[in-house]
């Protein structure tokens, strides 16, 4: 086996191992990605749960200081202090409530970005698969082109 026909082969094995690198760095990107965007949206939903289960708290906690101020009011305490509270207390509530919408949604924008990155792994690593596949088999037509007649890879 000559220099040359040595040369031709490591070309076409080279290009090969490149393609196949390449697809399988996307594959593992874009499942890498997948995993984080499942992360993010699970992330998501527990934001939401914990929104909702503190406002619950938050709610029990305001009864019971509305409560407090009830009893107080039969001694003389002002009925526009009860008002005040119960006011107070639902802003704290829907304050929990936006705060944990506010989380999810980052959470759930990551979550997208993550899909949309696997997406575009996959395919910068078809991109790079068929520019190795394209450059290999270029080099491999050059030195195709100079093996010697009598060379058993000639057809």
């Amino acid at each position: 086996m000559s220099g040359a026909e040595v040369a031709l082969i490591a070309t076409a094995v080279g290009t090969a191992t490149s393609v196949v690198g390449s697809i399988k760095q996307g594959q593992a990107a874009s499942q890498a990605a997948k995993f984080n965007s499942q992360v993010a949206s699970n992330n998501a939903a527990s934001a939401r749960a914990t929104a909702s289960e503190n406002a619950l708290r938050e709610r029990r906690d305001a009864l019971r200081r509305q409560g407090a101020i009830r009893a107080r009011s039969g001694a003389g305490a002002p009925l526009d202090l009860l008002e005040d509270q119960v006011m107070e207390d639902e802003l704290k509530v829907l304050s929990i409530l936006h705060e944990g919408d506010i989380q999810a949604g980052n959470y759930t924008t990551q979550a997208s970005l993550e899909r949309q990155r696997g997406r575009s792994a996959k395919q910068a690593a078809t991109f790079s698969a068929v520019g190795s596949l394209l450059k290999g088999t270029a080099s491999g037509a050059g030195q195709y082109k100079d093996l010697p007649s009598t060379s058993f890879l000639k057809f």
